[in-house]
């Protein structure tokens, strides 16, 4: 893989990351499943892993019913490109209401994912491990 087309896959995955922020803060399920593969892996803190696509979206469906989500960010601190694999970690905050309501409490953490890059030369979540700073609930 030459240097150019690793830059370009960095710059995808960088992408990726503010692009699944924004489905968050517009609370667009839909577009934030679509980040992921199919047989996806979610490792959310204190809770079963979830794998597929469909149980994730079943998951958290729940939360974007329950909450708004407001000013989310991923920050990648690290992106290694391996052939058709990426790994990524960093950090995450956004600030969160129960739905009807206005007080908005903030959270933050960490993560680590593992991405592949696909057919399109995109790139998607392939598993995700994330962790708060503080207790909370994604």
């Amino acid at each position: 893989m030459t240097e150019r087309i690793k830059n370009i896959d960095v710059a995808l995955i960088y992408r990726l990351w503010r692009e699944v922020a924004a489905a968050v803060n517009t609370g667009d399920l839909e577009k934030w499943i679509s980040f992921w593969t199919p047989n996806g892996i979610q490792m959310p803190p204190g809770m079963p892993r979830r794998q597929g696509r469909e149980q994730i979206q079943e998951a958290m469906a729940q939360v974007f019913q329950q909450f708004r989500y407001r000013k989310a960010r991923i920050d990648p601190e690290e992106v290694r490109i391996n052939g058709q694999s990426a790994y990524s970690h960093g950090t995450y905050n956004f600030e969160k209401s129960p739905s009807g309501q206005d007080e908005f409490s903030t959270y933050s953490g960490k993560f680590l994912a593992i991405l592949e890059k696909q057919i399109d030369g995109s790139w998607k979540i392939a598993v995700d491990c994330f962790n708060y700073d503080e207790t909370g609930l994604f």
